[in-house]
């Protein structure tokens, strides 16, 4: 073997040893966080719509079911999904985006996620959040070219979503093979100055690990 191709053989085991260590550290592409910005969303647009149409009844349904669901388990995830079946679109899409985010099964989570993305009533931005982490659940699995192709959108310019979903996309580009892709998508979000600090710093030390300079952020 060349000493040059030993260097870049070892070069390239470096990064993947650094892009592991950072997947374990951020739960790969802070998913975590992304569920908790859905959910704070879901909770003030399922709040103001109470507000607005003073929906008490259903309020109260929702709050028993959402009570039931803190006890955790499969009994908790389905007392929301049978509340989301005879709610309003405001209601119905916050108990789904719960559910999806209590439930263990994916199969669960996915059905109820794709549920409120057909749901033509429900808020634009709440449909775009189930597409978001409906891709999330389906990280590892299956198509990843098909994923990235899906999250395109919710990564354009001007996306109430699109910072999550540049890493998303990125991810789904490493795991298939399309490394100049996935770099590219995670400078866009250095780039963007409306991006939150964590993940453009997360984006920082990804492209560390991949071993492409990150370009100046615009903030």
């Amino acid at each position: 073997m060349k000493p040059d191709e030993f260097i870049r053989e070892v070069d390239e085991e470096l990064q993947r040893e650094k892009l592991t260590e950072l997947g374990k550290r951020y739960g790969w592409i802070a998913l975590a966080a992304a569920v908790g910005v859905v959910l704070a969303t879901a909770g003030w647009v399922g709040w103001q719509r109470w507000q607005e149409h003073r929906r008490l009844a259903e309020a109260e349904r929702f709050a028993l079911a959402e009570g039931q669901a803190g006890s955790g388990g499969p009994e908790a995830v389905g007392a929301l999904l049978d509340f989301a079946r005879g709610a309003s679109p405001g209601f119905a899409a916050l108990a789904r985006l719960q559910a999806a985010a209590r439930a263990e099964d994916d199969k669960v989570a996915l059905e109820a996620l794709e549920a409120l993305a057909a749901d033509p009533g429900s808020d634009p931005l709440l449909r775009d959040a189930a597409l978001l982490m409906a891709a999330s659940r389906r990280l590892g699995g299956g198509d990843p070219l098909a994923l990235a192709r899906s999250l395109e959108p919710l990564a354009a310019d001007g996306g109430p979503w699109r910072h999550v979903a540049r890493q998303l996309l990125a991810a789904a580009q490493l795991e298939a093979g399309a490394r100049e892709q996935a770099i590219a998508s995670l400078r866009r979000i250095v780039e963007d100055g409306e991006a939150p600090f964590a993940l453009r710093s997360r984006a920082v030390e990804l492209l560390d690990a991949l071993g492409a300079p990150p370009p100046r952020s615009t903030s």
